[in-house]
């Protein structure tokens, strides 16, 4: 008889994503993604600047797709509306989130926080951040719609500008 083994790894699950795209677009769309990835990092780990998709529902587009790749260069903003996917792994020790403005290369502006070490530059916490930063809490101004924890690509950065005594 065998003793029963446990898997150190998570089964892939299946996470409702809506996407804002470049152009403006809102798509929902679901990936398959192992629990504990964060949003971030799954978007930023796509090989070939690629990613599967299933159910994706596009307003351009009449129906839904029950399968499609989707560029991620496309995409400007991501974020988990069922709360069930972290954006970014868990913040470590001297990393509170710094208030900052968002300012998106289309006009769009986000007010939100990110895990920035106390001393750290902005400018070398972007550099260092890869495709996609995670903004905590966002609303979008000057409308204050709450957005949540959102994934932000990077190359649609215009600028980010620190909030002083915010944070």
């Amino acid at each position: 008889m065998t003793a029963p083994t446990t898997s150190r790894f998570r089964a892939p699950e299946k996470k409702r994503l809506h996407l804002v795209m470049r152009d403006g677009s809102v798509l929902e769309a679901t990936i398959v993604v192992t629990d504990d990835m964060p949003l971030v990092t799954f978007l930023a780990s796509r090989k070939g600047g690629w990613m599967n998709a299933q159910d994706v529902r596009d307003p351009k587009v009449e129906g839904t797709a029950a399968h499609c790749a989707l560029q991620v260069d496309l995409i400007a903003l991501a974020s988990a509306p069922d709360a069930n996917m972290a954006v970014v792994a868990t913040a470590g020790a001297g990393l509170a989130p710094r208030a900052v403005e968002v300012r998106l290369l289309g006009g769009q502006v986000l007010r939100g926080g990110l895990a920035i070490a106390a001393q750290q530059r902005l400018s070398d916490f972007l550099a260092q951040a890869g495709r996609f930063i995670g903004l905590a809490d966002a609303t979008v101004l000057p409308s204050g719609a709450h957005v949540g924890d959102v994934a932000v690509n990077t190359s649609a950065i215009r600028a980010v500008v620190e909030q002083r005594g915010e944070g």
